[in-house]
């Protein structure tokens, strides 16, 4: 063994005990792969090594499953909640993410996560570092059976994961793999800026709606903000309304007596508008258990999803670093989509917006690169 090998070996030791965004020191180890990368000096180290060396020009990269990605490239485009050259939070009639390139990683093929999440963990955990790593990489294909296919594509600056199983199944050892090559990942999670805007917002008691499987992702994130936080797993019949009550019914039985502040919504494609108007609905009280629901929701009381959060929580990250691009531009969107390639295993390929979106108008003022 070399002794740069000597020393990826002995850091690993040390890193794997390090949480992804915390700084206490856990007992849990990273998985077999992210080790293995660590010491590939042919080819993964040093790619690694390459990370935010173009500065601001790298791309934020948004990993996930297809509809969560899709909907929050959809919110990234789009958004105008502040000012571009103080930060106030005014719409100024211009993109608050101008000039930025955002790389669409949509995860089909390993999609759904729920079902890895539930049989093999680890895998999942895996998923989630070979995502990182390809969207690190400068290379993307055109067809995912032809290896020669290949296009260049721009390196990530940010990761933004819009998965709580992705947090829960793969945060820390992204993480993990970045430090132990001697770099430090600038990622978000759909977990902390949800949480992080119900702490910012004043909310004392929340409830995630959110798979059982989450739970540790949620729980872990919870405990920096003092917020007191009970996650609820249930899919109801499928229907949103119902199955907003199903999710009340669970809470009231186990927490009778407490008064909710905010639910939080582990979806990306939920519409907090439907919500809202159940509420309304239960607000009137026309039956006894509407009364009961009414009783645990607080005046205030309010959704948080996750796509407003973490654009917003993506935008204070970009000033504060000072990773903002500054050019003079409309944010710009290239889409991917994770594809099983010619030897078996999956490949990161482009996908040009015009299929994705074949009703799309050219006059559109978003540039979508493809």
């Amino acid at each position: 063994m070399t002794h740069m090998k000597k020393l990826i070996a002995g850091a690993a030791v040390l890193l794997s005990l390090v949480a992804c965004h915390e700084r206490k020191t856990v007992l849990r180890d990273t998985i077999p792969y992210v080790k293995q990368l660590a010491v590939d000096t042919a080819g993964t180290y040093p790619l690694l090594q390459s990370y935010r060396s173009a500065g601001t020009r790298g791309s934020i990269v948004l990993i996930g499953e297809p509809e969560a990605t899709l909907s929050l490239a959809s919110q990234f485009k789009s958004v105008d909640a502040v000012d571009n050259i103080d930060g106030k939070a005014v719409p100024d009639s211009l993109p608050d993410f101008s000039g930025e390139s955002f790389d669409v990683v949509m995860d089909l093929y390993n999609a759904p996560y729920i079902r890895m999440a539930s049989s093999s963990p680890d895998s999942l955990r895996e998923v989630a570092v070979r995502n990182a790593v390809m969207a690190v990489d400068s290379i993307a294909y055109s067809n995912a059976l032809d290896a020669a296919s290949r296009l260049p594509k721009s390196r990530a600056k940010v990761f933004v994961l819009a998965s709580s199983l992705l947090t829960e199944f793969g945060c820390f050892d992204i993480d993990t793999l970045f430090r132990m090559v001697g770099r430090e990942p600038v990622i978000l999670t759909s977990v902390e800026a949800m949480l992080d805007e119900a702490s910012r917002s004043g909310c004392k008691r929340v409830a995630v709606w959110a798979p059982e499987q989450a739970r540790p992702a949620y729980e872990a994130a919870a405990r920096k903000t003092g917020l007191e936080l009970t996650v609820v797993s249930t899919t109801g019949n499928g229907i949103l309304r119902p199955a907003f009550r199903d999710m009340l019914r669970i809470y009231r039985t186990n927490h009778p007596n407490d008064v909710l502040d905010a639910v939080l919504l582990d979806s990306f494609t939920a519409d907090p508008d439907e919500l809202y108007a159940e509420q309304e609905h239960i607000h009137r009280q026309i039956t006894e258990e509407d009364m009961a629901f009414d009783r645990i929701l607080a005046p205030h009381f309010r959704f948080i999803e996750p796509k407003a959060c973490l654009t917003s929580a993506c935008y204070r990250l970009l000033r504060e670093k000072n990773l903002f691009t500054h050019d003079i531009a409309y944010p710009s969107v290239r889409y991917y989509q994770t594809e099983e390639g010619w030897d078996g295993d999956f490949v990161l390929v482009e996908i040009g917006a015009g299929y994705l979106f074949p009703e799309k108008t050219p006059s559109s003022h978003v540039s979508d690169n493809h």
